[in-house]
């Protein structure tokens, strides 16, 4: 069976299969994982930082979030260490009579799969300590070209619609 293509899928669609992707890619090690959405907008601002990224706030709600989530629909479709369990999901698209997708739902997917997604190319870990959270971002020794960082925080701020400055 075909993989449907993301811009075909309606916005429920393409949040559930978000979804469904990031449960079959995540980490569930609450030491390694972050536990909330701000810990996730943290650690995505943290990886643009290290990665020379300009920080910035980016959209994850609204048009923004709806925009975003689809472009890393399309980019776990294309990427090699996600392609095929994207493939396995579009081939058969969850969906659900709801019309609308709310907010809040597809900011924390966004930010559950785009940390899903980090995951397979960089080793996360996560120090809170004083009601502080910090991240360590530690290259795999079998997938550590130089630049990797830049080129990761260069993709998620693309796919947040930010701009490189």
């Amino acid at each position: 069976m075909t993989a449907a293509s993301p811009e075909a899928l309606s916005d429920r669609s393409v949040v559930l299969s978000l979804q469904e992707i990031t449960e079959e890619l995540g980490d569930t090690d609450p030491a390694r994982t972050p536990l909330d959405a701000d810990e996730a907008q943290s650690l995505v601002t943290a990886l643009m930082a290290a990665g020379g990224e300009r920080a910035r706030t980016f959209g994850i709600a609204g048009e923004d979030g709806r925009r975003a989530a689809r472009q890393l629909l399309v980019h776990l479709l294309q990427d090699p260490d996600t392609s095929s369990r994207a493939a396995e999901v579009l081939s058969d698209p969850p969906a659900d009579e709801q019309m609308s997708v709310e907010a809040a739902l597809v900011g924390t997917v966004l930010l559950g799969a785009l940390v899903a997604w980090l995951q397979t190319k960089v080793d996360i870990r996560i120090h809170r300590r004083d009601g502080h959270t910090e991240f360590d971002f530690r290259l795999r020794k079998e997938a550590a070209p130089p630049g990797l960082l830049r080129e990761l925080a260069a993709t998620v701020a693309r796919l947040l619609g930010g701009t490189r400055e």
